[in-house]
């Protein structure tokens, strides 16, 4: 028979150990396929397109009261280098400002652009659907508002979609404002969202796609009005579809993009809380594609480590650390050392790394709230809060 103190003992390893050993393992299968396996996407391409592949391409914009960033976002639209011929750009607008105005403007002297507007507040997701059913290219590109397309990412992700067996693509997010800690520490995460994503890429699909510039094949988003009834965020819902449909969800860090990270710790944690909100509904919806040989490594190995990375690892750290405090209180002298011990590796990890200590407490955290958020206060995080300091004009 066990005594307490044993039981707790294995508690606390086995809380501590899973998430470690899952960190560890998937990281070692995506720096193997990161390093050692080709990328789908080949050697460099020049200015990102081909002679001859031109499609028409809608890029949807959903808007809400962004009357500071609009008109310096259409400028940006309008450096692409793209043939504007063959673009149209789709704002579908929701705001309570004077967004639609600015952008009623713009239309008056470009007439490859169209507003789709609603008098309520829809949420993100409904307007991203709404825009995509009244595009009317062959290649759809989502786009937001607070980011800042480098003028050679639309020929890059029509570039990618020549390949048949690829329906999405995402690109590298690179931030503006990394003179602000709450910014360095994103660009930590960033940077490693960045290895997850080329990893599980080259193994099969990845299931990060930044909203803020992806491309996706039209004939394969007909029908989303079947993504209505998901409760998180369209573009990751279009992500999942577009696997299920049997292509690929690819990242290419030659897709670029500008945007600026929230500053401050708690309006970066704010937004986590939503995104991570957003991705676990997103992939609970999709539940039935966990563990399904028909879509590969995909579901297999990415799809239900990613969701326990999400789900099982925030409650079984905060569990060790709660079992921990119990161990300690059957034997104080022996055990107040394993707090000493684990004080003094934060600390050393704080000198050597602030950025990476924020990075590990604020996406478990944010995580840990937003499961709380899912399971108790059953909170709707669609109608996105917008984050003021990430809305301003690129100089």
């Amino acid at each position: 028979m066990l005594e307490t103190w044993e039981i707790l003992r294995l508690l606390v390893i086995l809380s501590f150990g899973g998430p470690v050993g899952l960190f560890a393992a998937y990281g070692l299968i995506l720096l193997y396929y990161s390093r050692f396996r080709s990328s789908i996407l080949g050697g460099p391409s020049g200015n990102g397109t081909t002679v001859g592949f031109e499609p028409r391409v809608s890029i949807v914009l959903p808007t809400h009261d962004e009357e500071l960033v609009i008109g310096k976002r259409i400028d940006n639209l309008l450096t692409l280098a793209y043939p504007c011929e063959k673009l149209e750009v789709i704002f579908v607008d929701d705001s309570t400002d004077s967004t639609a105005d600015i952008i009623r403007g713009y239309m008056k002297r470009f007439p490859q652009m169209r507003l789709v507007r609603f008098e309520e507040r829809m949420g993100y997701s409904p307007c991203l659907i709404a825009g995509c059913g009244a595009a009317t290219g062959d290649i759809v590109v989502l786009a937001e508002a607070g980011s800042f397309m480098h003028q050679e990412a639309i020929g890059q992700l029509v570039s990618d979609l020549r390949n048949p067996s690829i329906g999405m693509v995402t690109g590298n997010d690179v931030l503006l404002n990394l003179d602000d800690e709450a910014a360095r520490s994103e660009a930590l995460y960033l940077k490693i969202l960045n290895f997850m994503r080329t990893g599980e890429s080259n193994m099969d699909s990845t299931i990060f796609m930044k909203g803020e510039a992806a491309a996706v094949r039209k004939d394969l988003i007909g029908d989303l009005q079947e993504l209505e009834c998901c409760p998180g965020t369209a573009d990751t819902a279009i992500a999942l579809l577009v696997r299920k449909k049997g292509c690929r969800t690819i990242y290419d860090p030659r897709v670029q993009f500008y945007e600026y990270a929230a500053t401050g710790h708690g309006e970066r944690i704010r937004q986590k809380v939503t995104r991570g909100a957003n991705l676990i509904k997103v992939m609970w919806h999709f539940r039935g594609m966990f563990l399904a040989r028909k879509y590969g490594k995909f579901g297999l190995v990415t799809l239900p480590i990613t969701f326990a990375m999400l789900t099982f690892a925030p409650v079984s750290l905060l569990a060790g650390v709660l079992f921990l405090a119990l161990l300690t209180l059957t034997n104080p002298g022996a055990y107040c050392v394993s707090w000493i011990i684990l004080a003094f590796f934060f600390l050393l990890a704080l000198l050597y790394s602030r950025p990476l200590v924020h990075t590990i407490l604020e996406s478990e955290y944010s995580l840990l709230k937003a499961l709380y958020e899912i399971l108790f206060l059953k909170r709707s995080h669609d109608k996105i809060e917008k984050i003021v300091s990430t809305r301003r004009a690129r100089s």
